[in-house]
């Protein structure tokens, strides 16, 4: 894809909107995993998603495409509810700072899964960014409690499986279109997380519950704007913007829940921040 200049600017606008949304989203699923079950608030999410998704679905005639490749798609979907649910798990335990830096290294266990599971070649360099991403995560959490240790480590497994569950919608976007693959999605998880989440629910009050609602509202709005913002502009154009993403989500933590980072967590992630600012003008560079 050679974007103009419009173009990517155009795709800036709507990743900044993505943004937006997505801390409005993580703001939400923090307040709300202080009182409930991270599975109660996941099932909520995917259900009012898969409200307002089927009937766009069935709008534009796209029903077959759900039957597409029904065991890998339920194999994402399994790795996707278990992904979520200690994804908000997390949110409710460890600084946003902290998670935010654990999410750099989605890119890098992106790339070693593919390795394994896909055959994708590794150049050194990315072997050498996981190896140090992964290093400044124990860096960041070696002076924290074991508990808030078996957290992050749990944090790594949930982003394991979030990752894989990526690897397998690369695979089916083969086949299928977007739109199906988000139905997949929330439908697949809200029936999985379903019986946990019954199990442990927690009567939301209204204003409770329309911000369970709204999570879901948030989520799919910012996952559409960040599908614009890919098919507008240059992927390379796009991925250093979230490089930053830890600066807005940082503020909100010290201004809405009074998080300070700790120095190990400031360094960490500086550390991360440059060990994938090099790789990408390496190679760009290249």
């Amino acid at each position: 894809m050679n974007a103009t200049p419009s173009d990517n600017l155009d795709g800036l606008r709507y990743l900044l909107l993505n943004e937006a949304f997505s801390l409005s989203h993580l703001v939400l699923v923090k307040l709300l995993g202080i009182e409930f079950a991270p599975v109660q608030i996941v099932f909520i999410r995917c259900l009012s998603s898969a409200v307002l998704l089927v009937p766009l679905l069935a709008w534009q005639g796209s029903l077959c495409e759900i039957r597409t490749q029904l065991g890998l798609n339920s194999l994402r979907v399994l790795l996707s509810s278990v992904a979520i649910t200690i994804n908000f798990f997390s949110i409710s335990h460890l600084q946003l700072a902290q998670m935010s830096t654990i999410g750099y290294l989605r890119p890098a266990v992106t790339s070693l899964i593919a390795y394994v599971f896909l055959k994708e070649r590794q150049a050194w360099h990315r072997w050498l960014v996981i190896l140090i991403g992964f290093a400044s995560v124990l860096f960041i959490f070696s002076p924290e409690s074991s508990h808030l240790q078996i957290i992050a480590l749990l944090a790594l497994c949930g982003l394991c499986c979030g990752s894989a569950a990526t690897i397998l919608q690369k695979y089916l976007s083969r086949d299928m279109s977007d739109l199906p693959l988000m139905v997949w999605y929330s439908v697949g998880v809200a029936f999985i997380t379903a019986p946990f989440a019954m199990w442990l629910w927690t009567t939301p009050s209204p204003v409770e519950l329309i911000m369970m609602v709204m999570t879901g509202l948030l989520a799919t709005t910012a996952q559409f704007f960040f599908i614009r913002a890919f098919r507008r502009a240059e992927a390379s154009f796009l991925a250093p913007m979230f490089y930053f993403h830890i600066v807005p989500t940082t503020l909100i933590g010290f201004f809405f829940f009074a998080e300070i980072p700790s120095i190990n967590t400031v360094s960490g992630a500086l550390i991360i921040l440059a060990t994938l600012i090099a790789m990408t003008l390496f190679e760009k560079r290249k």
